[in-house]
């Protein structure tokens, strides 16, 4: 039984001085440690007990990160709402998953704690706070074992089949749908990012930037959990336009850089020559299956679907080839007979548990063989005893809830 946050305190406790955030005041790991001890403490202090759950809708990084490690580290479960959720989304999310504490950057949640039960507190990450307490006040206490907590336990435990992230998706569809993950996904996800490097397969990682939002789980699982439980720094990209990336790809020397492929083709239209090669496209996997879609360009494709993480890695000769390209440690892929059509369906360590309160949807998309649980992806593809082929793609019928072409 082992809480995933374990992880990032082994490299605190290793890495004190070092930076783990690279912000406007950056974070070293000391900083960033006693920060979510102070997080737990406040949960405690609110009654909140292992298992209950904390909803998070924020932009900063920094308090995004104090927010989801301080409530794994208090036994709680984190549910991440994307930065662009509208208050109708928030409540709903926050209806569904009944949390008893709420962190969000806005201030208008009266509406919020007038409709909910069960909640019981909100922590707003501002310094003119009219409902709630702010974020910095909410840190003012001794932590988890403060004078009313004496008990000697800095990290709640937790089983490796525990819930540890419940993560809302980002799509256009009029019905949030989330995302559940186990702290044992966690842990699988976080050590995989490590290979993800310009040297694929040495797993020496110091650095990590990002284009992507903390609240996409594919970069807080493989981005920010990979790079801080490997003790190396976070650097996030506040305003991820074309010239800010190609700047900072240009003045900046970092090991790996996380984009979204709109980001990748603007980035290409504003500078051709820029070099590409610490850049991972962070692609659907649907987009990769698409033999029509021919980005060009020299970075590295990582295929992904939330309800599989990162599942392969495609290297600009796998793109021009028309390969699914090199799996991840312990993924892999087999084609099913489903409908008159090759399905293709994936198993690896970090799996989602399902949906969140939607049995019959995860019953759809999950299936069990000798024992393994595969993702039923809806994608057609091709194989005969031998590589899959992308070939002319075929309609199934049938498409995962995540699977949204950016």
């Amino acid at each position: 039984m082992t809480n995933f946050v374990r992880e990032l305190q082994s490299a605190a406790m290793m890495n004190t001085t070092a930076t783990a955030v690279e912000c406007d005041e950056p974070v070293t790991f000391s900083q960033l440690w006693s920060a979510t001890d102070s997080f737990a403490g406040g949960l405690q202090d609110s009654e909140l007990t292992a298992g209950d759950r904390v909803t998070v809708h924020l932009s900063d990084p920094r308090s995004f990160l104090i927010a989801v490690y301080g409530t794994l580290r208090a036994g709680c479960v984190p549910v991440t709402l994307p930065e662009a959720s509208e208050n109708r989304d928030v409540k709903r999310a926050v209806a569904e998953t009944e949390p008893k504490a709420h962190v969000t950057d806005s201030g208008r949640i009266m509406a919020l704690l007038n409709s909910s039960e069960s909640l019981r507190l909100a922590v707003i990450v501002d310094n003119e706070v009219r409902l709630g307490v702010s974020l910095s006040t909410f840190l003012e206490n001794d932590g988890m074992n403060g004078s009313n907590s004496r008990t000697g336990i800095d990290v709640v435990r937790r089983a490796d089949d525990s819930p540890g992230l419940i993560a809302y998706l980002e799509r256009d569809a009029p019905d949030p749908l989330a995302v559940v993950y186990t702290h044992a996904s966690l842990r699988a996800a976080a050590n995989a990012g490590t290979t993800l490097g310009s040297i694929e397969s040495d797993g020496d990682l110091e650095s990590h930037r990002s284009a992507l939002s903390l609240s996409n789980s594919i970069e807080l699982m493989y981005g920010a959990n990979a790079i801080l439980t490997d003790g190396g720094s976070y650097h996030p990209i506040p305003d991820p336009d074309p010239e800010t990336i190609r700047s900072l790809l240009v003045a900046t020397d970092i090991d790996r850089t996380f984009v979204t492929p709109s980001q990748y083709r603007a980035l290409r239209a504003s500078d051709p020559s820029v070099d590409e090669g610490d850049l991972r496209v962070v692609t659907p996997l649907s987009t990769a299956l698409d033999t029509q879609v021919r980005d060009g360009g020299d970075a590295v494709r990582l295929c992904v679907l939330p309800e599989i993480g990162i599942s392969h890695v495609r290297s600009p000769v796998d793109v021009e080839a028309g390969r699914l390209g090199r799996s991840l440690p312990g993924v892999r892929a087999c084609v099913l007979e489903e409908g008159g059509s090759d399905e293709l369906a994936v198993s690896g360590p970090a799996l989602m548990d399902g949906y969140f309160d939607r049995p019959a949807l995860t019953d759809e998309t999950v299936t069990t063989i000798d024992g393994d649980r595969w993702i039923e992806t809806g994608l057609s593809v091709q194989s005969q005893d031998g590589p899959i082929d992308l070939g002319e793609r075929a309609e199934t019928g049938r498409a995962l809830p995540s699977d949204e072409r950016p």
